[in-house]
């Protein structure tokens, strides 16, 4: 029974951030300008390769959702959504660190979603939950086939 359980978890948590995912792609795809400007104001990468990563990250985030709720190459969707959780977690949390007063332009380029403590907790538990993704697809599925 605990088998059933961990494999209706990690659909659960690759459905969950498949949809996350496909949410947070969207306003980026459509407005790219604004997120290249979020991604400059965290003051990690110039003006050059923030347009870059406007334009391709957003179409990776959707890409990585579908793999995650179709369950195609899942082994290499779940350690992508692990990192991408774990570099959005240390970008919020710099930004955070350094008192940048910015928009994280996580869910709406250009909006009012300034870093702050719950913006650091929102990432952490995206992050917890992207390593319990890890441990049970990878604990289970390759002793057990269960996913």
């Amino acid at each position: 029974m605990k088998e059933q359980h961990l494999k209706w978890a990690a659909v659960f948590l690759r459905f969950g951030f498949g949809l996350l995912l496909i949410f947070s792609s969207y306003s980026k795809i459509i407005h790219p300008w604004e997120f290249s400007i979020d991604i400059e104001n965290y003051r990690i990468v110039g003006e050059g390769i923030s347009r870059l990563v406007a334009v391709w990250l957003p179409y990776l985030e959707l890409i990585l959702a579908i793999l995650l709720i179709t369950g195609i190459w899942i082994n290499a969707a779940v350690v992508i959504n692990y990192l991408l959780m774990q570099l959005f977690f240390l970008l919020v949390l710099q930004a955070y660190i350094r008192r940048l007063d910015i928009n994280c332009g996580c869910f709406n380029p250009g909006g009012d979603a300034t870093i702050g403590l719950l913006k650091i907790i929102e990432n952490i538990l995206f992050l917890g939950l992207s390593v319990v993704l890890l441990i049970i697809h990878f604990k289970h599925y390759q002793s057990k086939k269960i996913i």
